[in-house]
């Protein structure tokens, strides 16, 4: 193969992985795009949740079919209306509100904690000393 053939199936396959990871992820933490298990039934049980503020109703919607995805971890009983003050700031338009409430509730939408440790996988070098200049 020539050398051009090589680098545009490469170029080709670099942008195909990238638009997929970006269709991937676009649902998490942007209120405009809707996600993967989107259906108007499970909608509007989840706005009733929402709106109700019934931590259990919204947590067996999250973990039906066997589902256990992460804001299931973070979001408790304690903090459920928190979560759902970021929910409706979002789909208000005040994205700024929704991301400070998420941020709060260590929800990073896959991003990791802006502290460098990124969901605690710096941990195990802060304990061997080898961040804060140590080695």
């Amino acid at each position: 193969m020539k050398k051009g053939t090589i680098f545009g199936l490469f170029a080709l396959l670099v942008v195909g992985m990238v638009f997929s990871a970006s269709m991937v992820s676009a649902y998490r933490g942007d209120y405009s795009v809707k996600g993967p298990n989107y259906n108007e039934d499970r909608h509007v049980a989840m706005q009733n949740a929402f709106d109700s503020l019934d931590y259990d109703a919204w947590k067996e919607l999250m973990t039906e079919d066997g589902r256990h995805p992460r804001v299931v971890e973070v979001v408790t009983e304690s903090n459920f209306e928190t979560f759902v003050q970021a929910h409706e700031a979002g789909e208000n338009g005040d994205y700024e509100t929704a991301a400070q409430l998420r941020a709060e509730l260590a929800l990073y939408n896959g991003n990791g904690p802006k502290d460098g440790t990124g969901y605690g996988r710096g941990q195990r070098m802060q304990q061997n000393g080898l961040r804060k200049g140590r080695m």
